[in-house]
This record gives C-alpha cells, sequence and structure tokens, in this order.
C-alpha cells in the first residue's frame, strides 16, 4: 500500500511538474506525443539512477492516456525487473512484444529474464527471433541488435552451470 501511495504521489508531481502554469495546465499533459517521449526520457533517466519510483510514475504517466504505448510498457517492464518482479515484468514485454514482435528491447529483456527463471526454451525462442532479424538485416542491422543477441546468448550460458548442479 505504502509503495502504491509513493507511485501515485510521484505521478502526480510529474504531472504538476510537467504542466507548468497557466490554463494549459488543466489538459492531460501526456496527451501529445512530444510529452510522451519526454516522460519515456525521464523514466529511462530515473531508471538510470535508481529512482524506481520516479521511473514508474513516468510510464503510468504514459500509460494513463495510452495504455498500449509500447514504450510505457517498456519502461514499467523494466521497472518491475530492476524490483525483482520477474514475472511481472515478463508480462509487460509479452504485452509489448503481442503488439509489436521486432521490439528489440523487450525481446531482449525478456529472453534474458526468461533464462533467469529457468525457461531456457522461451528464452531460446527470443534467441531464434533476434537472430534471424540479424540475418535479415545483415550489415544494415543497428547496433542494439547485436549486442542484445550477445547479451541472451550470455544470460543463457550464465544459467547452465546451475542447472547442471
Amino acid at each position: 500500500m505504502r509503495r502504491l501511495i509513493q507511485a501515485l504521489c510521484a505521478l502526480l508531481l510529474v504531472l504538476a511538474t510537467a504542466a507548468g502554469p497557466g490554463p494549459a495546465a488543466a489538459e492531460p499533459v501526456t496527451s501529445a506525443p512530444v510529452e510522451i517521449d519526454l516522460q519515456y526520457r525521464r523514466g529511462l533517466e530515473a531508471l538510470r539512477v535508481g529512482q524506481l519510483d520516479q521511473a514508474e510514475a513516468a510510464a503510468l504517466a504514459i500509460l494513463g492516456p495510452q495504455p498500449l504505448n509500447l514504450n510505457g510498457r517498456q519502461l514499467l517492464g523494466l521497472v518491475k525487473a530492476r524490483r525483482g518482479d520477474l514475472v511481472g515484468a515478463v508480462l509487460e514485454f509479452d504485452r509489448v512484444l503481442a503488439k509489436d514482435p521486432k521490439f528489440v528491447q523487450a525481446r531482449e529483456e525478456r529472453a534474458v529474464l526468461l533464462a533467469r527463471l529457468g525457461r531456457q526454451g522461451r528464452a531460446r525462442a527470443d534467441l531464434d527471433a533476434l537472430r534471424a532479424r540479424a540475418a535479415e538485416c545483415g550489415r544494415a542491422c543497428p547496433p542494439d541488435l547485436r549486442k542484445a543477441v550477445s547479451r541472451v546468448e550470455a544470460a543463457l550460458v550464465a544459467v547452465r552451470p546451475a542447472a547442471n548442479l
């Protein structure tokens, strides 16, 4: 209950700060794509410095007016993963990938979490999807795709010794 109250307070603070003074303050802050992008960048920065409540508030500010927003779902998944709610994080990444199967970061994060949860089959399926995408684009692939493949491979290797104990 305390976390929920903190998250709501942080959300209200973010919304009030972003609205600024004047008559426009009554309008929803995250209705414009520019504001949603700003909230997403703020959320990622908060996540980077470990301010999980602020990152979650940014994700919720995005998802309030746009519940299917992929960046908002991705950010919420990252927050849940950082808090140790691996299953909840996987569910958020599932939602993202249901809407956009080519969302590299969501597939990468989901695969790494699945490997940590001992679900190597699903993690390998995500790795195969990432590899197939890399094969499609060849040298024109974005750098984050190759990094994602390497990170998932490393996650799968890291869980092997534990599985053999």
